[in-house]
């Protein structure tokens, strides 16, 4: 979960065109300074920080202090964060695909660590590998030659954001102010941890981060657990191909050796026809 709630609160409220997470109708002025926010994080990460306190004067000039309160609030994306900002701007129908797919993970994981499914639980995990997969690549070019050397936090950002609903909610805004490192498995936050980033960042207290922590141990053991019972799945499964070979291979030598003394009983009547 977000390590500065006042903060996260403030991308949340920037981050939700249209009132995506909230009831109230949207305010004609509102609803420009959420579009406005929202374009604030499609900008370079270098260039953040001037469009962000511009548009907070702009706001606290024409009379709205509080939505220009909430805009200074908005934290510098780091430079992972802004490349996957970008690859979900131009991407949207691949993020809603790899938000299903992540979806469709965690339900995979419930049915194998109660000992069903482990079936599903191998092609979910590869239909969800192969969309971070093209949304990563999407990122890693908004980058350029500097790539490479951050693509695993990529990638790292991008399952978390399919397997937790508020990451995913900001990688569908195009919002993420910073990348996400998994401390395990799946379910909800997923065992992933937000990284320390952008400006304004604070270090969270000592009781959230050993929730996190056993949050995360639990997670993990439960990923572990399925990822296991998905191996042994997989075993007997091969061990049942391979004994159903057997059995038909053994089946076809028996026929043919009936066949052949059905063949040899015939030669043998005939010949003693003869006789």
């Amino acid at each position: 979960m977000p390590d500065n709630p006042e903060g996260s609160n403030a991308v949340r409220w920037a981050g939700s065109i249209g009132g995506a997470h909230g009831t109230t109708a949207p305010v004609t002025g509102e609803d420009e300074a959420r579009e406005r926010a929202r374009e604030l994080y499609g900008l370079a990460p270098e260039g953040f920080i001037e469009g962000r306190d511009a548009l907070a004067r702009q706001l606290a000039e024409g009379g709205e202090p509080e939505l220009a309160a909430a805009i200074k609030k908005l934290r510098k994306p780091t430079l992972v964060a802004w490349a996957v900002n970008v690859a979900s701007r131009e991407r949207p129908a691949d993020v809603a695909a790899l938000l299903r797919a992540g979806d469709d993970l965690r339900q995979a994981q419930a049915a194998a660590i109660s000992g069903k499914g482990a079936d599903d639980l191998r092609t979910a995990t590869q239909s969800r590998r192969m969309k971070v997969a093209a949304l990563a690549e999407v990122a890693l070019e908004g980058i350029g030659a500097r790539g490479g050397a951050h693509r695993d936090a990529i990638v790292l950002t991008l399952e978390a954001a399919s397997v937790d609903p508020e990451l995913g909610e900001r990688l569908r805004d195009g919002t993420l102010e910073r990348e996400a490192t998994p401390g395990s498995g799946l379910g909800p936050a997923g065992g992933f941890q937000l990284l320390q980033g952008g400006e304004g960042a604070d270090q969270d207290d000592a009781s959230t981060e050993e929730d996190r922590k056993r949050e995360a141990k639990e997670a993990e053991r439960a990923a572990v657990a399925a990822e296991r019972e998905a191996e042994r799945a997989a075993r007997r499964a091969e061990q049942l191909r391979a004994k159903a070979r057997d059995v038909s291979a053994s089946a076809e030598a028996a026929e043919a050796e009936a066949r052949r003394l059905a063949d040899e009983a015939k030669t043998l009547r005939r010949r003693a026809a003869r006789t």
